[in-house]
């Protein structure tokens, strides 16, 4: 009764949402303005790029919603392959962690893209584990206020909501397709982390109800890949501290504070319940939570480095490697970035200043919904991340599905375990990364590759004949 609720809010609000859009907003231009302007988007060389490029890459900016002007940025990579055409479209989207907006760009020059951003902050060294290697990829710089992406009203950049970003972005995705045309009949497929887990399934669902439109560009949804998802806040938020009891991060007793105090509904029990939180933040202090067993980043003084943005210091050196990169006048020029109107652009990895409504508390609705329409789902959780993993697996088991392939170890090699996998009738699959944390990409990148590559190609991760 509550998912059939869940998915009649949704369609409502999308049906108010396509309604009241310009009735050519979708074929605005003509095909040769459009053309025209993928030619100006296509990107001759990125400064310091790698010598031998076998593909194509373009970057540039698209109109997600009319009336705002709101722009949403993109950076393209064709496959690495002779036929380009014939392989899958991946759309890459960041999605809002827990109290900031995070770019795609910042998990396309980390991990999953042609390219890593050397230590020095200004060359780009090739990446072997790129999902470009089996799919063309497309990552989407969105909602507004994210990366590069613009609007002419100061409100967009500060106030948004799940659905609005989840309607910009299939608006953002048919202007591209029309933009690009000769992918318009790809198989697509939906990939991010974290958040993920709310605006994928929902973008899906979404593309499947305006599918059946008569004046709508088909778009052909194969699956959607979810790296260390969130997608059920209330289960997330009454059993997140069971892995960190199980890492030995908190005692006993701060699990067991949280197991009385925050299986909560209403305001002043959520309240009472920060007493267990408090503890673990204070313990958890020095720690990065996606990954408890990171190292420091090379060549830290720790004993420089105060508790101000400790972590940020200390952990996230790529992503200060990443900002630089972006930041380069030279590189900006040649990605086509356009100046805002309140000076020249800047790329942060996160946007702390808009505030997300969250309208989907749990996705497990539009989860089913897509798989019942023939959308494979791929939940992945890299086991070292102190909040996901068990949250994962409860949601999954909360969905009541069947159990086609069960729980087993897959491998990278021949001997060792990478992780273990099971399967579930209508097409969804969970699988764990051993030795990794919610960066998949970053801790165990051919890992993540084989998970990626086997899931697009829909083959079975690896066995090993020696267990």
């Amino acid at each position: 009764m509550e998912e059939a609720k869940a998915l009649c809010f949704f369609f409502f609000f999308f049906i108010v949402a396509a309604s009241s859009l310009p009735a050519n907003f979708a074929g605005n231009g003509s095909d040769a303005s459009d053309a025209l302007a993928k030619d100006a988007d296509f990107i001759d060389e990125l400064p310091n790029q790698p010598e031998s490029i076998d593909f194509r890459q373009y970057s540039g900016y698209l109109l997600a919603e009319p009336v705002s002007n709101r722009r949403f940025f993109y950076y393209f990579v064709e496959a690495e392959d002779i036929r380009p055409l014939s392989k899958p479209l991946i759309i890459y989207i960041g999605a809002p962690s827990v109290n900031d907006l995070a770019s795609a760009l910042l998990s396309c020059f980390q991990q999953v893209g042609p390219y890593t951003v050397g230590d020095d902050g200004q060359t780009l060294i090739p990446n072997p584990f790129s999902w470009n290697k089996f799919a063309n990829i497309l990552f989407i710089e969105g909602p507004v206020g994210v990366g590069f992406s613009l609007s002419d009203n100061d409100q967009d950049i500060y106030e948004t909501q799940e659905f609005w970003i989840i309607a910009d972005m299939y608006h953002f995705i048919v202007r591209w397709m029309k933009r690009f045309p000769e992918h318009k009949n790809n198989d697509v497929y939906i990939a991010g982390q974290s958040y993920i887990g709310a605006l994928g399934p929902g973008l899906a669902t979404y593309i499947l109800y305006m599918n059946t439109r008569p004046d709508s560009t088909p778009i052909s949804i194969r699956g959607i890949l979810m790296g260390n998802p969130k997608m059920d806040s209330d289960l997330e938020f009454i059993t997140r501290f069971e892995a960190k009891f199980r890492m030995n991060i908190i005692s006993e007793e701060i699990l067991r504070d949280h197991r009385k105090l925050c299986h909560v509904k209403n305001t002043e029990d959520v309240l009472i319940c920060w007493k267990p939180i408090g503890e673990y933040q204070r313990l958890a202090l020095a720690l990065d939570g996606y990954n408890v067993y990171s190292k420091f980043c090379p060549n830290i003084d720790i004993k420089s480095v105060g508790l101000d943005n400790f972590k940020e210091k200390v952990y996230d050196c790529n992503e200060q490697c990443v900002a630089g990169y972006l930041n380069i006048p030279f590189v900006q020029v040649m990605m086509h970035v356009q100046s805002t109107p309140w000076g020249p652009p800047m790329w942060q990895p996160y946007d702390s200043n808009t505030r997300v409504l969250r309208n989907i508390s749990s996705s497990t609705p539009y989860i089913k919904a897509a798989m019942a329409k023939g959308v494979r789902v791929l939940i992945y959780s890299g086991v070292q991340d102190d909040e996901n993993v068990i949250p994962n697996m409860i949601v999954i088991k909360s969905m009541n599905l069947t159990i086609s392939s069960e729980w087993r170890p897959w491998f990278d090699n021949k001997v060792e375990v990478a992780g273990f996998v099971e399967s579930y009738v209508g097409g969804l699959t969970y699988a764990t990364v051993r030795a990794a944390g919610m960066k998949v990409m970053i801790d165990q990148p051919e890992r993540g590759f084989i998970l990626a590559k086997s899931f697009i190609t829909n083959s079975s991760l690896p066995f090993t004949k020696f267990v």
